[in-house]
């Protein structure tokens, strides 16, 4: 093979190269679209969310999982709460307002309380009424309360008088799997960017 050859042998090697650099970076682009980034903290793997029937703000039955919302943000507290619950409430409520409408449709934000002896329905009711947006508040007995409590990790101290819980925000996707969790100072930017992404799929 004389020099001219090898050079255009070299070069078309180097250009070959290239093109299967550039369509790996290009594949490994298309990957990563694919897997939408997300602001809470992934639950790897994904947990099946538990559903049940307790009692909602206007005395209901009404299911922790509701069938015609694909996406559940779900979070645990009471209403006397002077801190955490009030600050992830109106996170969730301002998140939910600036959603799109059509993700609005799809999206349901639940509050369980783990104080039954005080959230009747009408206290539920009007607490919920502050925030400003539609947030489904649920109640019942201690016994029908307690398997839902643990099923999702939440340890209740009603000993003391501001009473002691878990403070996670959940996120249940259309699947009814726990796959994201955030805490109560989560930005509503946040909180409103994910509720979109999960309302896509």
């Amino acid at each position: 093979m004389n020099a001219t050859m090898r050079g255009v042998s070299i070069f078309a090697g180097v250009l070959i190269a290239i093109a299967a650099i550039a369509l790996g970076v290009q594949f490994l682009g298309h990957g990563g679209a694919r897997e939408p980034a997300y602001y809470g903290s992934r639950l790897e793997p994904p947990k099946a969310a538990t559903d049940a029937v307790l009692t909602n703000a206007y005395g209901r039955p009404d299911h922790v999982l509701g069938a015609l919302f694909p996406t559940t943000f779900l979070f645990f507290g009471y209403t006397h709460c002077p801190d955490e619950c009030p600050l992830a409430l109106a996170s969730l409520a301002k998140a939910f307002r600036g959603l799109p409408l059509s993700a609005q449709a799809r999206t349901r934000i639940v509050f369980v309380t783990v104080d039954p002896a005080r959230d009747t329905a009408p206290v539920m009711r009007r607490y919920l009424d502050r925030f400003g947006a539609p947030i489904t508040g649920l109640t019942g007995t201690e016994a029908q309360l307690a398997p839902v409590w643990k099923a999702y990790g939440v340890e209740v101290d009603s000993k003391s008088r501001e009473i002691g819980h878990g403070d996670a925000i959940y996120a249940i996707d259309s699947t009814q799997r726990v796959v994201l969790i955030y805490t109560p100072d989560t930005p509503s930017s946040e909180l409103r960017a994910d509720a979109s992404q999960l309302a896509e799929k």
